[in-house]
Order: C-alpha cells, then sequence, then structure tokens
C-alpha cells in the first residue's frame, strides 16, 4: 500500500517542545503513520508510524483546552484546536492505530492477512469519491439540460404571448 495516501487530515496545534509554544498545522493519518505539516513554514514536524505509538488519549493542557495525546517511543506529542473536534480525530486515529496493532499482531503470528479493515475502509473511501464525482457530473449535465428546458417554455410562453 502507497504510503503517501492520505487518509484524512485535520487543521489543529502541535506542542512544540523545543520552543514551548503551540504551532498550527494540519495533522495528516495515512495507512501507517501519523504527520503533522506547519501551515507557515510547510515544515514536516511530526512523521511516526502507527506501530510505533503505545498510547493514544484525550487530555487538557493547562487544564483547560481539550487536547489530544499521542505518546511514541516515550515522547508525548500533545494536539489541541482539532477541527471538528477531538471526539472524532480521537475515534478515528485510534480505530486506525488498533487496527495496525491487530494486523501486526496476526502477521507476526504467521497468519497471511489479504485485507484488513483500514485496507477495506480506504478502498469504501475511494469508491464512495468516485461515486461522488460521477454523481456531481451527472447531476451538472442535468442542470444544464433542465435550463434548457426552461430557455425553451420561455420561448414558447413569449411567442403564446405574441399569438394571443
Amino acid at each position: 500500500m502507497n504510503e503517501d495516501i492520505r487518509i484524512h487530515s485535520w487543521p489543529c496545534s502541535y506542542y512544540l517542545d523545543t520552543s514551548k509554544q503551540w504551532i498550527p498545522g494540519k495533522l495528516s493519518l495515512t495507512p501507517l503513520s501519523i504527520k503533522f505539516t506547519a501551515d507557515k513554514t510547510g515544515e514536516l514536524l511530526v512523521d511516526f508510524h502507527l506501530s510505533g505509538i503505545s498510547e493514544i488519549k484525550k487530555e487538557s493542557s493547562h487544564l483547560i483546552f481539550s487536547s489530544l495525546t499521542i505518546l511514541e517511543k516515550g515522547t508525548k506529542h500533545w494536539f489541541s484546536s482539532l477541527h471538528p473536534n477531538r471526539n472524532v480525530v480521537f475515534n478515528i486515529l485510534e480505530h486506525f492505530w488498533r487496527e495496525q496493532l491487530v494486523s501486526s499482531q496476526e502477521a507476526g503470528a504467521g497468519a497471511a492477512l489479504e485485507s484488513s479493515k483500514g485496507k477495506e475502509l480506504t478502498g469504501m473511501l475511494e469508491g464512495s469519491q468516485k461515486r461522488l464525482e460521477d454523481t456531481a457530473k451527472v447531476l451538472h449535465s442535468q442542470g444544464e439540460q433542465f435550463d434548457n428546458i426552461m430557455k425553451g417554455l420561455h420561448k414558447i410562453e413569449g411567442d403564446m404571448d405574441v399569438a394571443d
């Protein structure tokens, strides 16, 4: 599976411990990793594999701001101001993280997994996007047909007024 495929991205802020500040940017989920890219510089500040995560938790920073923490190889990463909200992002990240854990445990036990739930969900998302694009094209075409019908009706109505 291509590592560059992005499952979803969320605008948020990341606490950069070295400069002790919150950096606005985008948190991105790929089939195998989590990445954070800063808005201003476009710099990739966080990039780690789902398999390296030991814990994902909902916490509060400074007892006020709802945050999401990800513990990866002993380092705690803080994400806040998550859109649409913390619970949505938490549920999605936790789902893909747990799926990665399950699939790596089964692979370690010698079980050959043809497709996991995460891969299946990614395929469903791609299929849904394709159907949505096709539907939009058909609706656009039907809208143009409707506009042409309305023009014809207005012309007939004008001709009827002249005939009266």
